[in-house]
């Protein structure tokens, strides 16, 4: 609630990033995800961006009351929206939601899918199934599917997926990401010797996506990739741009001697300095452990000193 502070956005920059990740996996899809306000960006007007100018198809969001949100919000948005874990799939009146509208639940327990199987409403609804192959969050396992083999014959998949836990770090054959891969790629291989058919697939988060794994698939589903920050560390891969930074102004000055204290606690100057007070805090979302983050004042340089205050 502040007129001088804000997030500045820069679509441009998300365009640009867009097209490093299509040059990343120019064979698959691009499914970004958008979860969280996407990435508190703002889901409005990053999602219309997406789909207007970088020609997205398929948006993913975590929650059903966002994807309503931003279905409400953006009226007639070309995209299918996948909701990826809070998909409220066992409240009826939240099915007709998705029995309504073009979007699609992401199925990642058995209770769920049979909601879906056995709702007449539903039966239009294509089947997105999540596998777990060794997150242990949320998925279905192949022998879990194998119950439900009659109905997934006669519907087929149209989505199958499942997410690696340790791709932000460098892949070696036979880490854990090349064993999730191994599982999925079992997993899918059993159902299709079934007799289902699985439409499209997707395994590849930001990490693998930066390393060029998994992008083979149908679609790659890059997160926070997209909006610049890199998921790989060391090294670092991506060469992403930032798409957006924290604007605010400077509400007051003043000189500081060597062991003066400053604020909250017993922080005291290590030296002689000068100190710019900004109008923002943990109240914003500055968490207390910021201490020491670079800041630049009309390009000079500076860093958060002392504690962290409310506003």
């Amino acid at each position: 609630m502040r007129h001088s502070s804000y997030l500045e956005v820069d679509l441009g920059l998300l365009g640009k990033n867009f097209g490093l990740i299509r040059n990343l996996a120019p064979k698959a899809e691009i499914l970004p995800m958008v979860k969280c306000n996407a990435y508190g960006n703002g889901i409005v007007p990053v999602s219309n961006f997406l789909v207007k100018e970088c020609g997205a198809r398929t948006l993913g969001c975590a929650s059903l009351g966002e994807a309503l949100f931003l279905l409400n919000e953006s009226p007639g948005l070309a995209a299918e929206i996948l909701v990826f874990s809070d998909t409220e799939i066992q409240d009826p009146k939240c099915r007709e939601a998705y029995a309504n509208s073009n979007l699609t639940p992401v199925l990642h327990q058995r209770s769920d899918l049979e909601a879906v199987l056995r709702d007449p409403a539903m039966k239009k609804v294509p089947l997105v199934l999540k596998l777990n192959t060794g997150m242990n969050r949320l998925g279905l396992t192949g022998e879990e599917l194998v119950a439900f083999l009659p109905e997934l014959r006669a519907r087929g998949v149209e989505h199958l997926l499942t997410h690696f836990a340790y791709s932000y770090v460098p892949l070696k054959d036979g880490d854990k990401t090349h064993r999730q891969f191994a599982e999925f790629q079992r997993s899918k291989r059993m159902l299709v010797e079934a007799g289902v058919e699985v439409r499209k697939t997707s395994v590849a988060n930001s990490g693998a996506i930066e390393q060029g794994f998994g992008a083979e698939e149908t679609y790659v589903r890059p997160g926070l990739m997209l909006y610049g920050p890199p998921s790989v560390l060391d090294p670092v891969v991506w060469t992403g741009h930032q798409v957006s930074r924290l604007v605010t102004k400077v509400l007051a000055t003043f000189e500081v001697k060597k062991g003066v204290p400053v604020g909250y606690g017993i922080t005291v100057a290590g030296e002689d300095g000068f100190i710019a007070v900004i109008p923002m805090g943990y109240g914003d979302g500055l968490v207390s452990y910021g201490t020491g983050t670079r800041v630049t004042v009309n390009g000079c340089a500076g860093h958060i000193f002392g504690r962290i205050n409310m506003d």
